[in-house]
């Protein structure tokens, strides 16, 4: 005859909790040691104002109040100067963009700085120069259209957007500007600021215009 196993009441299985207690001493110690280096370091306001500058800027939410301080004080007395309409005032991910018409500075296919650019080059190096922006980096950038271009002295856009970027950096230093606080590149027709030509392929001559241009980026 086989025997029936005894009836034991059912009970609760509990799972093995002893993990906690290294667990819990690892995020005490993690703890610990933010609040060792929070304390033996300073909280730095301007760049972790420079950070959110720079986040908002990439995702295009960038507001004139979120705008870093040195980028609004740099365009607010680069207004003051009173460099005119050929004159753009602006900002990227960087730091302030000042945007000068090509035509302005040059005569087509040229990369002699016409006399007018010149004054407004000696003011602009001017304000570079002063104690407020003196350490900050600047990008020169020439811009030319869409437009194919060639010349006995320069092949391609290229060369010429390029002569005209150094055309400005060489003015610039002779103004008093320090050599290793400047880079001048040639970018052509590669970026663009307007459509060169509408949906359906005509061009669009002031957005050419416009494109022609030369960026000073003041790198904040």
């Amino acid at each position: 005859m086989v025997k029936k196993k005894p009836h034991s009441e059912p009970h609760e299985e509990h799972a093995d909790e002893t993990w906690l207690i290294p667990y819990s001493d690892l995020l005490t110690l993690l703890l610990a040691l933010f609040i060792v280096l929070f304390a033996s370091s300073s909280l730095d306001k301007a760049k972790m104002g420079q950070m959110e500058y720079v986040f908002a800027a990439a995702f295009h939410t960038l507001s004139a109040d979120q705008m870093n301080g040195s980028v609004l004080n740099f365009l607010e007395d680069a207004k003051d100067l009173k460099l005119g309409d050929n004159v753009g005032l602006g900002s990227d991910p960087n730091g302030a963009v000042l945007d000068i018409a090509g035509l302005f500075l040059f005569d087509e296919g040229s990369a002699v700085i016409k006399p007018d650019g010149v004054e407004a080059l000696r003011k602009i190096a001017a304000l570079l120069n002063s104690n407020k922006y003196k350490r900050y980096r600047i990008v020169v950038e020439g811009h030319t259209d869409n437009r194919d271009f060639k010349s006995d002295i320069y092949p391609s856009n290229w060369e010429l957007s390029s002569a005209r970027a150094g055309a400005v950096v060489r003015e610039l230093v002779s103004m008093g500007v320090e050599s290793v606080r400047l880079r001048a590149t040639g970018m052509a027709g590669v970026s663009p600021k307007y459509p060169n030509m509408d949906a359906y392929g005509e061009t669009i001559p002031q957005n050419q215009k416009l494109n022609n241009r030369l960026e000073i980026k003041i790198e904040m």
